[in-house]
């Protein structure tokens, strides 16, 4: 028998490795590593009285942490609200808080933790809005972790959760479908903390567990079975069943279910589609390579997909599909430009980014359309052809034809908005792809000249005059958009292609609160680090010629193909990190924005000022002598007005 804190295989995993550190007369020392990738140093060592075996932990790591696949930025600063409550007694609780007697004790305790020197840092990222908590997902170690980033516990372990390791895939929810304001972002992100965690079987059954990803607290867990293999899940918010995180599944067949399958749950769709009049998802098919957009409808008391629009991929290969940030802020639906005038972005929050590539058969033998695009060979001067000899161009070689094509997709109509491509890309490396407004950015290796390129795309719907808006004019512009109007929602697109000295394994940019500070475009490259750069220095816009003035005053200058990375600009600074996403949120201060790196051997946290701390007060501020000088004034006025009124006192008198 073994006794003491810790046993062998006591996290209910089967042990993979063992390996004996140290042995001695009484004293053993053992690796022991199961397969959900915990590695625990254990100390075996016998009592001379009893003889009996006692079992001491030294450490454990978890190294499945070095495999995460998906991970979530939880905003852990504020206390849930009376709308984030799930059962009566957190409703009660968080009345409790609004209550007076304690909103006047949080006072008081407010003022004693500022003489507190050891509370100063905890209640500062508090107030600021550093407190977050890091949902990480681990396909191959089949477990869910929390860590938080902020305070003494930062970068441990609060909570974990074993995830059936039968599962096929694992998958984590949360936020909603597109608010209508999307004039400002697709505002589909949550404060909530709930977190639906589903794990999918190859009997195409799903284990669902609701989970606080502040606190680790599971709420509630179910396993459902469905006939057929599910092909979308589309995030929903709302209600006060099961679960207030929900999702609604689309599976192969067509058939519509909803998770938690609750009557509070139905309803909650139903109240979606009551509010928007609709509601639209889609799937994308890689084994057909094919996207087929559907209507959420209720018929009979019952969920349908009603198919809209349906776009195909002959003859090529879905490699790659990236959708926009769902919590991202925009913060002026407008670019203004050095002369005044305006360039109106396409906020389109359906859009998707579809990567494909030639198949292996198409590949030998370009179709028409490659051909077509491959054929751009200069053409001659006029008058340089003799009379009588037909004009002819000189097609590319067969190895120049485009293999890498970008296809910006509506997922509502199903159509193809815009469609661009390059030459040489290689196809055994990953092409990471970013969304951020009306930008998209993707970046992949030219196997040609052996570099990498940065590809920059830039939406726009048009551009309105520095005279069209005026107190007695205003441009006719339609007040509504509608994925479904061919004209209407067709974008104006701005393309360029920079080169980038380093791999690229990943791509992020920087969020915050109110979209107002700049951007930084952030990469991680493959010598494992974490780089960045503003992102006007991707603008697509850049003169090929001589500036302008109007363009000076915008900030534009003259394009050139290399993008600098400068250490200086290293989130990262020297330390190596080995990561293949990246993440970020923001904070309460629109100066600040935190920074997640994930998926590789590291994960890394940190936290950027894009546009510099203008609303933070530094480190070495001197508060002492900004306290005396007020002191000072407030008693110099006290002085002052005492003067003034003996003054008018004696001439009274006089």
């Amino acid at each position: 028998d073994v006794e003491g804190d810790t046993a062998p295989g006591s996290d209910q995993d089967a042990v993979t490795g063992f390996e004996l550190l140290s042995c001695e007369e009484k004293t053993v020392t053992v690796l022991i590593t199961t397969n959900r990738g915990t590695t625990t140093q254990l100390t075996i060592s016998r009592e001379d009285s009893s003889g009996k075996l006692q079992s001491s932990t030294g450490w454990i790591a978890e190294e499945g942490l070095g495999q995460v696949s998906d991970a979530l930025l939880l905003d852990a600063t504020h206390p849930a609200s009376v709308l984030d409550a799930v059962t009566e007694e957190e409703a009660a609780e968080a009345l409790r808080r609004l209550s007076f007697p304690v909103r006047l004790q949080s006072q008081v305790d407010d003022i004693l933790a500022f003489f507190s020197a050891s509370a100063k840092t905890d209640s500062r990222d508090t107030d600021f809005g550093f407190v977050k908590v890091a949902m990480l997902l681990s396909q191959s170690a089949n477990r869910v972790w929390g860590m938080p980033t902020s305070g003494s516990s930062r970068g441990s372990i609060a909570w974990k959760i074993d995830l059936p390791q039968l599962a096929v895939k694992h998958s984590m929810v949360h936020g909603t479908s597109s608010s209508k304001a999307e004039v400002h972002g697709i505002n589909g992100g949550t404060h909530s903390p709930e977190v639906l965690v589903m794990s999918l079987f190859a009997d195409s059954s799903i284990e669902w567990t609701c989970v606080d990803g502040i606190t680790g607290e599971v709420h509630n867990s179910a396993t459902v079975a469905f006939s057929s293999p599910v092909s979308q899940v589309v995030p929903l918010f709302g209600g006060f069943g099961m679960c207030r995180q929900l999702a609604i599944l689309i599976h192969e067949d067509k058939s519509i279910s909803v998770i938690p399958g609750d009557d509070n749950g139905k309803e909650t769709v139903r109240g979606h589609i009551r509010a928007s009049n609709t509601l639209f998802s889609h799937i994308v098919d890689r084994k057909t390579n094919m996207l087929q957009s559907f209507e959420i409808a209720e018929e009979n008391d019952a969920f349908v997909a009603k198919i809209v629009g349906r776009t195909d991929f002959p003859g090529e290969q879905i490699v790659k599909v990236a959708y926009p940030n769902r919590d991202e802020v925009v913060q002026a639906p407008c670019h203004i430009l050095g002369d005044d005038s305006l360039l109106l972005k396409y906020l389109n929050p359906h859009i998707a980014v579809i990567l494909t590539m030639p198949t292996d058969t198409a590949s030998s033998k370009p179709n028409e359309l490659a051909m077509a695009m491959a054929t751009g060979g200069k053409r001659k001067p006029a008058g340089a052809t003799p009379p009588g000899e037909a004009a002819h161009t000189e097609p590319k070689p067969v190895e120049d034809a485009p293999n890498l094509f970008v296809n910006v997709v509506d997922t509502v109509s199903g159509r193809v908005l815009h469609r661009a491509s390059h030459s040489n890309a290689s196809p055994d490396e990953s092409i990471p792809v970013l969304i951020s407004e009306n930008w998209i950015f993707y970046a992949f290796f030219n196997v040609k000249i052996r570099r990498t390129e940065i590809g920059v795309l830039t939406l726009y719907e048009g551009m309105i005059d520095k005279n069209g808006i005026t107190a007695f004019r205003s441009p006719d512009q339609a007040l509504t958009f509608s994925s479904l109007e061919a004209r209407g929602s067709k974008p104006v697109v701005l393309a360029k292609t920079y080169v980038i000295p380093k791999s690229v394994n990943a791509l992020g940019i920087t969020s915050t609160r109110g979209g107002i500070s700049s951007r930084y475009v952030l990469f991680a490259t493959g010598d494992d680090r974490i780089m960045s750069t503003p992102r006007q220095t991707l603008e697509p816009r850049r003169p090929t010629g001589e500036v302008k003035p109007s363009e000076k005053l915008e900030g534009l200058y003259q394009y050139s193909p290399l993008v600098p990375l400068v250490s200086p600009l290293s989130p990262s600074y020297n330390k190596t990190v080995n990561a293949e996403a990246i993440i970020s949120t923001f904070t309460a201060l629109e100066s600040q924005s935190l920074v997640l790196a994930y998926g590789g051997a590291d994960i890394f946290f940190t936290r950027m000022a894009p546009s510099k701390g203008f609303d933070l007060l530094p480190e070495n501020f001197n508060r002492i002598l900004l306290s005396i000088v007020v002191v000072g004034l407030l008693v110099a006025v006290a002085v002052v007005a005492n003067m003034s009124t003996n003054k008018m006192v004696k001439m009274a008198w006089s």
